[in-house]
């Protein structure tokens, strides 16, 4: 009989914990997402080509993106949102979801010709996101050039 009840005190705390957002119960749960305010502000995206060739005029290895993510309580992006290229210091259109619960990140960068680029990632609370670039976004023609990068970024305010 005690080892019955044992193993359902067991059963009942390890349930408690993996509902739990509490990332010190054991290392189960999840992070707990992020708020309206950690993902929103000014970001830095610096790109890395993927082993697979890519075609002249693409991102060097290293080269940052910077944008300004104004982000809605729903995780859409508001129109205030905005990208910049490397290349050039014109604001341009970017939108997509973050969403809050998880951090995953889906952005769509525009450019004043229509091409478009996709960034997916996760963006932490802790002001950092790892993910990747592709050029073009499905359906559309490039921005830079044809390639996939992986792209690694830091909330700069």
């Amino acid at each position: 009989m005690r080892s019955i009840v044992i193993a359902l005190s067991l059963v009942a705390l390890t349930a408690g914990c993996e509902t739990s957002k509490d990332p010190f119960l054991f290392g189960i749960g999840g992070s707990g997402g992020l708020s309206q305010a950690q993902a929103s502000g000014n970001w830095s995206f610096v790109v890395t080509q993927s082993s697979l060739a890519c075609a002249s005029g693409s991102l060097a290895n290293g080269q940052a993106i910077t944008t300004h993510l104004d982000v809605n309580a729903d995780g859409t992006l508001s129109t205030a949102s905005f990208w910049q290229s490397p290349t050039s210091t014109a604001s341009l259109t970017i939108t997509g979801t973050i969403t809050l619960g998880t951090g995953i990140t889906d952005l769509f960068l525009s450019s004043s010709s229509g091409a478009e680029m996709e960034l997916r990632g996760t963006i932490t609370s802790t002001g950092t996101f790892t993910g990747t670039l592709t050029d073009p976004a499905a359906g559309f023609l490039p921005v830079f050039s044809a390639c996939a990068y992986t792209a690694t970024g830091t909330k700069t305010g």
